[in-house]
């Protein structure tokens, strides 16, 4: 099928190409072109199905009209659902998003922002990786709009957007607590980033606060070896007698209540455990499992309104915007 071009609508309306380019450009008052003429040759690109070449309008503008959104690893449900919601918000401003995926690698990431630069991408959204700073700080010394998603790195000046990690696994934690748990376990990643660093403190305030703090059971796993790891993290606890479990994240609770009940213990009835994000082992569960809920349609679209903003402006004024989550609570865990 042919593509329909400026010259297409030009003879079909009658009227001259830089009349077309005037009006398709929104520039119709300046080149004082008539409100009749303009609504035919709008009518006449829409009847067309005429669509814009966007490289020629990148040469013309010096903008490539498109943003790099680097997740950390896009087969887990809640970056997905990141990137759903970034992709939706940043292509109603008419901006394409390329999706990368680091797998939690900062020589990946390392990579991949020197792919999206070489293809002049306008600005960034970044789910950083652990040892990652050196690239994001080479990134904001150029200029370039960038905000972090999820993550950040304290010793930086960034926008960023993020859960309020500790808050949520504090009241995670206290649920355990308030469910009759005397002997609580915590799996979370092993990395010093942001969001585990909180998630772990909370958890540790929250016991401490009880005068029930173990340090033997704050266990941490490796991403990459996740299904060693979990059942030797969840046997360990096990054999520590905890009645109680809080996962850091929806891979490792999907992953730890499976291993709990390959060792012959039933949850909730003899180990309660608390997620992070609904994941879909909990539907197969004949009691139901309480879960921190992030709002992550809400960071999606925050994220992608910050980097539009610093776009429009080219002016930084760097933020942090931490959203509350909610601790989904089903009757049954309190029976």
């Amino acid at each position: 099928m042919k593509k329909i071009s400026i010259k297409d609508i030009a003879r079909e309306a009658g009227v001259s190409n830089a009349t077309v380019s005037l009006v398709l450009n929104g520039k119709e008052k300046e080149g004082r072109v008539s409100k009749e003429v303009a609504a035919r040759v709008k009518q006449i690109a829409s009847d067309l199905d005429y669509q814009p070449n966007n490289l020629a309008k990148s040469l013309k503008s010096g903008h490539s009209y498109m943003i790099g959104l680097i997740v950390a690893d896009i087969s887990n449900p809640f970056f997905g659902s990141l990137a759903y919601f970034v992709q939706e918000e940043m292509e109603k401003a008419g901006y394409t998003v390329m999706v990368m995926n680091t797998n939690e690698s900062d020589t990946r990431l390392e990579k991949i922002i020197t792919n999206l630069s070489d293809r002049q991408v306008d600005g960034y959204i970044i789910v950083p990786t652990e040892h990652g700073e050196p690239y994001i700080s080479r990134l904001l010394s150029t200029g370039v709009p960038l905000v972090l998603l999820d993550r950040y790195y304290p010793s930086l000046s960034t926008y960023n957007v993020m859960t309020d990690s500790y808050q949520a696994s504090y009241q995670a934690t206290k649920l355990l607590i308030t469910g009759g748990c005397k002997k609580m376990g915590l799996i979370s990643y092993k990395n010093t980033q942001s969001p585990m660093n909180e998630r772990r403190h909370g958890f540790m305030d929250a016991l401490q606060t009880a005068g029930l703090y173990h340090e033997e059971l704050v266990k941490q796993v490796d991403f990459l070896q996740l299904d060693t790891d979990i059942p030797e993290a969840v046997a360990s606890l096990l054999g520590n007698g905890i009645d109680g479990l809080l996962c850091a994240a929806n891979t490792i609770s999907s992953k730890s209540v499976h291993a709990l009940l390959k060792n012959g213990k039933a949850v909730p009835e003899q180990v309660k455990v608390v997620g992070f994000d609904r994941s879909e082992a909990f539907e197969f569960m004949p009691h139901p499992i309480p879960y921190v809920q992030q709002h992550i349609e809400a960071m999606g679209r925050k994220a992608a309104d910050l980097l539009i903003e610093q776009m429009a402006s080219q002016t930084r004024m760097p933020q942090t915007c931490k959203f509350p989550a909610t601790l989904i609570i089903e009757p049954e865990f309190d029976s």
